[in-house]
């Protein structure tokens, strides 16, 4: 039996840690606060009424008392779990990016994560609680149990769940299954080879596929627009030399072509090797994500080019007048397939480019819906790219 003094002696130990967590927790707390307030621009310091110089300026302020007592905040603190808490329990912000139910998570995306390790690894936990009895280290194994199961849980009341969001539970279900397992079964290693190539072909060239390939035909759309004429419909048609990356050369228009994508994940924009001194020569990129009635009002504001026929194997691209003076616009669409094109007043769609296998599994029920009314699934798979044109033509 435990001595009195054995008890004391460890409750002033619990104390100690109790307190020496606490004392870490507050400090890294106040610190990570200070760094993100004043990374996003919400809270400033000075010394002596003077704004701090340089990291040696500040590391010099913290080791001289005196200095240290002229340092004043001003602005407010920023704290950034509770702001992210904040707008992921606002359904309206998780809305934009896509609500799914609470089963996703556990039924979906660890699956998808981890395949077999998710499978064997939640059929071990039984096992291991048995043999965690008796084991001096079973405070370990509850930790980890614990961070997973509330990791998993937290996560799954939040309707948006992205499969990336499980991404740090790949550490506790890994010694979850491997608790007290000397050896890991040979089937299992063979069905993990075979998930992970699976896995890595779909998720490298199926999932959101297109995207890549899209963004070089841009960027072939984009570079170097020179020899630019007036044509008699009052639309401005120019050449493109995608061989050569550098600047216009001659181009004395003032020419802007925009970019909106729609459903899409968020386009690489370094892929169109925009150059710093790009002339007269402008380019937007307005990503939409799920936001339509964004996505149309932009679509409705642009100016439709007029559809002529061009000169076969010249490089020309065609321009509208905009409502700037002495400007010009054209505007591209990219959007999977499967999404309906939105209508628009005076304004047609001319299909520019398509790109396949193109696959957004964050909207599979819209895809398969689209399939059925269509009996077509390998039409919904693409990325495609469209002009916007007015009603005009000129051919």
């Amino acid at each position: 039996m435990p001595t009195l003094q054995a008890k004391s002696d460890n409750f002033n130990q619990f104390i100690t840690l109790i307190y020496s967590f606490i004392f870490g927790l507050v400090s890294f707390a106040v610190l990570s606060i200070a760094i993100d307030s004043v990374y996003y621009g919400k809270l400033s310091f000075t010394v002596n009424g003077q704004p701090f110089r340089d990291i040696g300026h500040i590391i010099s302020t913290l080791f001289d008392p005196a200095t240290l007592a002229t340092v004043r905040s001003y602005g407010d603190i920023v704290i950034t779990p509770l702001n992210n808490l904040k707008y992921n329990l606002n359904v309206e912000n998780l809305a934009e990016h896509g609500l799914h139910p609470r089963y996703t998570h556990f039924a979906v995306n660890l699956p998808l994560l981890y395949g077999p390790l998710f499978l064997f690894g939640f059929l071990y936990i039984p096992n291991a609680i048995v043999k965690a009895k008796g084991d001096p280290n079973a405070h370990l194994f509850y930790v980890l149990l614990s961070v997973l199961l509330s990791g998993l849980i937290g996560l799954s009341l939040i309707p948006h769940q992205e499969a990336r969001f499980l991404c740090p539970l790949l550490v506790p279900l890994v010694l979850i299954y491997t608790w007290k397992q000397p050896k890991i079964p040979g089937f299992f290693w063979v069905i993990w080879i075979l998930f992970n190539i699976i896995t890595t072909y779909v998720f490298s060239v199926i999932h959101q596929g297109g995207i890549v390939p899209a963004m070089d035909f841009l960027q072939r759309q984009t570079t170097n627009v020179h020899d630019c004429s007036i044509l008699d419909s009052g639309d401005l048609t120019c050449l493109v030399s995608p061989s050569n990356l550098t600047s216009v050369t001659d181009n004395t228009f003032n020419v802007t072509t925009n970019f909106i994508f729609y459903k899409t994940y968020m386009p690489p924009r370094h892929l169109l090797v925009i150059p710093k001194e790009n002339g007269e020569n402008h380019i937007n990129l307005f990503d939409y994500s799920s936001r339509l009635d964004e996505a149309i009002a932009k679509l409705d504001e642009s100016p439709g080019v007029i559809l002529r026929r061009h000169t076969t194997g010249k490089p020309e691209i065609d321009f509208a007048k905009s409502n700037v003076e002495d400007s010009y616009e054209r505007t591209l669409f990219v959007v999977p397939s499967f999404v309906p094109l939105p209508r628009l007043q005076n304004r047609r769609y001319l299909l520019m480019a398509t790109y396949s296998p193109h696959v957004g599994f964050d909207d599979m029920n819209q895809m398969f819906e689209r399939a059925t009314e269509t009996n077509s699934p390998e039409s919904q798979m693409n990325l495609s790219v469209f002009l916007i044109l007015s009603e005009k033509e000129d051919v």
